[in-house]
């Protein structure tokens, strides 16, 4: 048995026979839609069970009662589910086996517990706890995000989390961040040029004004070309306004031995011990980080579709 997630699951393991069965796939959006973290993690897990299982993607905000009724043998994976309607989620919560694959604190109001001391969230800010809590199983992306959730304060406390510690790339993207991670640095500074206000581009922006730094703006909507950019500065300044549960864009600079400037109380990879880690060792450790994490979804797949 290896670590992280297989270890987390090794006593769920169970002798249920593979079938052959449908998973519904919800999600707001999905990679080909826009190029997001919680989109590219989900595109490398629908691609793995897609060889094992019939993946049908829904889109949350088409998700019906009746769909539901349509459909009860089927299994239910969430990932962002912001878009389904409050009564859809309810009936969910008390007539279906589903899945959650938590990417961004769906379980509180305001979307981040870090604006709470010590990320406790008071009573009144807890929302969905009926639709975590019949969860079969809620996969969180790091200890921090495990910890903040069994400790919400409600009779209805969460025992159904499992962390895997990571997010999800494919062999193939892996492979090119390994190809291209010992570019040579010929620059400095660099600020993520995201639209996206939690990415924090403007008070990386001040930062750099106020210390007088000199940083360039990366980005591209295509993935890879973004990747050949970061990967020539020695540095990313990254001021994320909200808890990332774990931060795939850290990891990634990291990976191609950037530096980080950054709020490391706001990354969930800081809760990890690979954020010690940097270039090849660090992509060696998330490639069995990612292996790890997709033997935990089976496992508990198989149980929860088990009579």
């Amino acid at each position: 048995m290896g670590t992280g997630a297989q270890r987390n699951c090794a006593d769920l393991i169970t002798r249920v026979p593979f079938e052959m069965f449908k998973i519904n796939f919800v999600q707001d959006f999905f990679r080909e839609d826009l190029l997001g973290g919680a989109e590219s993690n989900d595109l490398v897990l629908i691609s793995f069970l897609s060889e094992k299982y019939t993946i049908n993607k829904v889109y949350s905000h088409t998700l019906t009662k009746e769909f539901v009724d349509a459909n009860k043998d089927d299994l239910l994976i969430f990932s962002n589910f912001t878009l389904v309607a409050p009564s859809v989620i309810d009936y969910v919560a008390k007539n279906c086996k589903y899945i959650i694959y938590e990417h961004d604190h769906k379980y509180v109001s305001n979307r981040d517990p870090s604006k709470f001391e010590f990320c406790e969230i008071p009573q009144e800010y807890v929302i969905n706890l009926e639709f975590y809590k019949n969860a079969k199983s809620v996969v969180v992306l790091s200890k921090a995000c495990k910890d903040i959730l069994e400790r919400i304060k409600t009779p209805l406390m969460l025992d159904n989390v499992y962390n895997i510690g990571c997010s999800l790339w494919s062999d193939k993207k892996f492979d090119f961040i390994e190809s291209i991670c010992n570019t040579p640095k010929t620059k400095k500074y660099a600020i993520l040029n995201s639209k996206n206000p939690i990415k924090g581009k403007d008070s990386a922006i001040a930062y750099c004004t106020q210390n007088k730094i000199n940083y360039e703006l990366i980005g591209s909507d295509q993935e890879e070309e973004f990747l050949k950019q970061l990967s020539q500065y020695e540095v990313l300044i990254f001021f994320p306004q909200v808890l990332e549960t774990f931060c795939r864009l850290a990891a990634e600079a990291k990976m191609l031995n950037c530096s980080l400037l950054t709020k490391p109380n706001l990354l969930g990879m800081t809760y990890e011990e690979c954020a010690k880690l940097k270039g090849i060792d660090l992509i060696t450790d998330l490639r069995k980080r990612r292996d790890d994490a997709l033997f935990l979804f089976k496992t508990l797949i198989r149980r929860a579709v088990k009579p």
